[in-house]
């Protein structure tokens, strides 16, 4: 498959399932196109979304990024005031992005030749859950299930956000029950799916995880009908298998390669110090530096963790004078400091080659779609909030560190010892702030190269980690959701829920379902 992924991507971009878009007759017909030939496109493209304009918003609200003021006039300053109207950029453009990304595996399980493919079907559906939860996540009501009908239906109702997370469940209890149905169909999966490559057992771990996070999402919900299948659905997974070390991250590369800028792998494209040319990119490595407080829990002289310097900060930033030194959000220039003076991004964004003669250009790098360290927090996040069904907590929160530190190209013995050092700081395991606090914590640290929003999403939830808001905020608070691409206002005005800048920072009947006590 990967000799004609991009041809898949220019082939059926306009025959993805738009929620607004006027189809032209022109395009290739959906139902005319095996689904064996545009799973890969539909699995990169919902990739590009999830390091796209989420990734860098989640990253600044989490507050783990700063703008380099050092270069840019003003950067991130939207983002900072928490400007959160209909024309902000980067939640339109997750939104249309994703809805995109998810139209094409809608294409997929309702195709009329599903049944002859009905493991693509079943992996369609995987993902389909994986993205739709974050519309939901951000968003609250959403299309769905008038969604994906291109011309049948330009103007989907909105549906409430506790009947699609009940749903996506659904698709992912029938996804699995189709792979072990059909073990052995006539069209079975190949080298189309570039993230397992056809191996169904671990899509089926991919599933369980993913249902285990829609489910774990729901903990504060106190609606009995909610709160009966939540649990119901939990018990399902007693005994199931989620992704562990053993099975490793699930990656995607579709030959990703430094040709164009279209062909790099779009985690490296966005932000990586190189472009596919060889040019420095600015507008995403330089633009980025640590937070100050981000670098404070990270170098340990910040309150929650103290004393305890974290192992990965120096593969992960660039280092001055020994130590993390960060920008604090919306503080203006410091006399005698430069752009020098700061933390830049490290890991594979800015690596060195093994003479130490040039840098590295990672653009052929395989993404990140689901890790084993996210697996394994929430796995212990279960065995925290559900005792009864899970169990071995602390277990599960070592593990999830030590494969952070594995990515991070450290050793589980070097894991060991900053847990240990860590245990008994606030955000330590035995720390004042709770296990869930050091779940958090670890969840962010682990994540923000990976997937922030995540973090981002558990921190409405709970709180942890505390995250101090910009010094030129303009609300008293983080926004507990997005408001409504202003296309969807213009297109589908009936429909769109009419939410307002002031409905963003309270909690209301517009707050995400999971969210609202």
């Amino acid at each position: 498959m990967k000799k004609f992924i991009y041809l898949s991507f220019a082939a059926f971009a306009l025959a993805s399932c738009k929620l607004d878009d006027n189809i032209s007759q022109n395009d290739p017909a959906v139902e005319d196109v095996n689904p064996n030939l545009y799973l890969s496109a539909a699995q990169t493209s919902s990739y590009s979304v999830e390091v796209g304009d989420v990734f860098e918003l989640s990253n600044v609200w989490m507050n783990n990024w700063a703008g380099n003021i050092y270069f840019f006039a003003s950067p991130y300053s939207a983002e900072y005031q928490l400007q959160v109207t209909s024309a902000l950029t980067r939640g339109n453009n997750f939104w249309n992005n994703n809805y995109i990304a998810m139209g094409r595996f809608a294409a997929i399980y309702q195709s009329p030749l599903a049944n002859q493919y009905p493991h693509h079907a079943a992996i369609a559906k995987i993902m389909m859950a994986n993205s739709m939860q974050y519309i939901v996540d951000f968003y609250g009501d959403a299309p769905f299930s008038e969604a994906f009908k291109r011309e049948n239906n330009l103007t989907p109702k909105y549906d409430k956000g506790e009947d699609i997370y009940r749903n996506l469940v659904i698709l992912i209890n029938e996804a699995v029950a189709t792979i072990n149905s059909n073990p052995n169909p006539a069209f079975p999966v190949g080298t189309e799916d570039e993230i397992y490559a056809g191996n169904m057992q671990n899509w089926i771990k991919f599933a369980n995880t993913i249902k285990l996070r829609i489910l774990l999402r729901q903990s504060k919900v106190t609606d009995t009908t909610i709160r009966t299948f939540v649990n119901t659905q939990l018990q399902s997974l007693q005994t199931a298998q989620f992704i562990t070390e053993s099975d490793g991250d699930a990656k995607i590369n579709p030959s990703y390669n430094n040709s164009n800028a279209a062909q790099q792998n779009p985690l490296f494209r966005n932000y990586q110090y190189l472009q596919f040319d060889g040019a420095t990119e600015n507008q995403g490595y330089r633009l980025i530096d640590i937070s100050s407080h981000f670098a404070g829990l990270l170098n340990g002289t910040n309150t929650k963790t103290t004393g305890t310097t974290d192992t990965r900060r120096g593969s992960m930033y660039r280092a001055v004078g020994g130590t993390l030194r960060g920008i604090t959000q919306g503080e203006g220039q410091q006399p005698g400091a430069a752009e020098a003076s700061f933390s830049r991004l490290g890991w594979k964004f800015r690596e060195i080659n093994s003479t130490q003669t040039a840098f590295v250009d990672n653009s052929d790098e395989s993404g990140t779609v689901l890790s084993v360290a996210e697996s394994e927090f929430l796995q212990a996040e279960a065995a925290e909030l559900y005792p009864a069904i899970f169990t071995n907590a602390l277990s599960h929160y070592n593990l999830g560190i030590q494969a952070s530190f594995r990515f991070f190209g450290l050793t589980a013995a070097q894991a060991t010892t900053y847990t240990t050092s860590l245990s008994t700081k606030p955000y330590g395991w035995n720390g004042s702030d709770g296990h869930i606090a050091a779940i958090q914590y670890q969840r962010m640290v682990a994540l923000h190269f990976i997937k922030p929003q995540e973090t981002y999403i558990n921190y409405l939830k709970t709180g942890f980690p505390i995250t101090p808001l910009a010094l030129t905020a303009t609300q008293p608070n983080k926004p507990w959701r997005l408001v409504y691409p202003s296309r969807e206002y213009n297109t589908n005005t009936a429909n769109t829920p009419n939410v307002t800048q002031a409905d963003v920072f309270v909690k209301n009947q517009f707050t995400p379902f999971w969210n609202r006590n």
